[in-house]
C-alpha cells in the first residue's frame, strides 16, 4: 500500500488515546506501512449526554465507523469490544484483539472508599442497568440515578453533585486516561462481586474481508487470549439476544488453553440476577458462551426474543 493506511476512531478522549495506541503498535512492527488516524462523529457520541431509556438501538458507537469502512474512506477501525454488536454486517470481519487492559469495574467517590462505606439510603449515578443492577444486588438499601457522558463528563458531574455518593467506572478507561487519584477514592470490584459487560477492556480492531495484506498485518496485533476470552463472553451476548447497553455481564478467563467463562443477566420478570459458570477448552470459546446462555435462561424460565431482550 503505497499511501497511509487509515484508522477511523471516535472522536473522545478514551477513542483517541486507544486509536494512538493501535498506530504505535502499528509503526513499532516495522513494515514499511505509514499510518494515519480519521476521527469521526458516532451517534452515540451526539447522544451521549440523554437518558439510557432514550438512545438508539444496538451499534450507537460504532456504525458511522463501520459505514466508512465499507465506503473505503478508512481501513481499519478501532473499537472498545464492549460497543462493537455481536453481528458485523456484511463486509467487515473482527481482525485481532488486542492484549486486555484491566477488565473489572470500579467504585469511584469523593467520599466513600468503597461501596460497603456508603449508608443506607445513599444515592449511587450509574450509567448502565447492568452496574446498577449488580449493585443492588450487594447494597439493596441504596437508590440510584441514572448518569450519561464520557468519562470525565462522569468525574465532573459527581464532582457537582454532592448528594451523590459515588458512581461505577470500567477501571481499563480510568486506566487509560490516568484518571485514577484526582482526589477521588477508587475501589475495584471484583469479579465475584460484580461481572464486566462482555468485552469490556479489550481493543477490538474491525477490517472488510478478504483484504488479505491488511488481515495478514493485523493479525500481528492479535492476542489468543484475549480473542478467546472476548469470544465467549460475546457469544453468551448473543444467545440472549442482548446488545451494549442490555443488563448482562460476562467475564471469561483463558489459562493454558483452558476457559472460564462466568456470565449473568438481569430478569425482569423474576425481579433478580441469575449467574453462571462454564468451563471449558479455549478453542470452544463460543459453544461455551451459548451453552451458558442456554442453561441460565432454562435456570430462569425465560428464552430470548427475536428482536432483543428476554421473554
Amino acid at each position: 500500500m503505497t499511501r497511509p493506511l487509515i484508522i477511523g476512531s471516535r472522536r473522545s478522549g478514551l477513542a483517541r488515546i486507544q486509536a494512538e495506541q493501535v498506530k504505535s503498535t502499528l509503526e513499532g512492527l516495522s513494515t514499511g506501512w505509514s499510518f494515519a488516524i480519521s476521527f469521526l462523529e458516532t451517534s452515540g457520541d451526539r447522544w451521549s449526554e440523554r437518558g439510557e431509556s432514550l438512545l438508539p438501538g444496538k451499534g450507537i458507537f460504532t456504525k458511522e465507523l463501520e459505514s466508512a469502512l465499507l465506503r473505503r474512506e478508512i481501513d481499519i477501525a478501532v473499537h472498545s469490544m464492549k460497543d462493537l454488536a455481536t453481528e458485523l454486517p456484511e463486509g467487515l470481519r473482527l481482525a485481532a484483539v488486542s492484549v486486555r487492559e484491566d477488565a473489572r469495574d470500579v467504585w469511584v467517590s469523593r467520599r466513600f472508599p468503597d461501596w460497603e462505606a456508603v449508608p443506607p439510603g445513599s444515592t449511587v449515578a450509574i450509567g448502565s442497568p447492568r452496574r446498577m443492577r449488580q449493585l443492588h444486588e450487594l447494597r439493596p438499601d441504596l437508590c440510584f440515578c441514572e448518569i450519561r457522558g464520557n468519562v470525565d463528563t462522569r468525574l465532573r458531574k459527581l464532582e457537582a453533585n454532592p448528594s451523590w455518593s459515588g458512581t461505577v467506572l470500567a477501571a481499563a478507561g480510568l486506566k487509560r486516561l490516568e484518571a485514577l487519584g484526582r482526589g477521588f477514592c477508587f475501589a475495584f470490584f471484583p469479579f465475584e462481586a460484580m461481572l464486566p459487560a462482555p468485552g469490556q477492556g479489550a481493543l477490538g480492531i474491525e477490517s472488510r474481508s478478504g483484504e488479505e495484506e491488511i488481515g495478514n498485518l493485523l493479525r500481528r496485533l492479535h492476542d489468543d487470549s484475549a480473542g478467546w476470552e472476548v469470544a465467549a463472553e460475546r457469544a453468551f451476548l448473543r444467545s440472549l439476544g442482548g446488545g451494549c447497553r442490555s443488563a448482562v455481564g460476562a467475564k471469561a478467563t483463558a489459562r493454558r488453553r483452558e476457559l472460564v467463562l462466568d456470565g449473568v443477566i438481569w430478569i425482569e420478570t423474576a425481579g433478580r440476577n441469575y449467574r453462571g459458570r462454564a468451563t471449558g477448552r479455549a478453542e470452544d470459546a463460543e459453544a461455551m458462551g451459548k451453552a451458558l446462555a442456554e442453561e441460565i435462561l432454562n435456570a430462569a424460565g425465560c428464552r430470548p426474543k427475536a428482536g432483543g431482550g428476554i421473554e
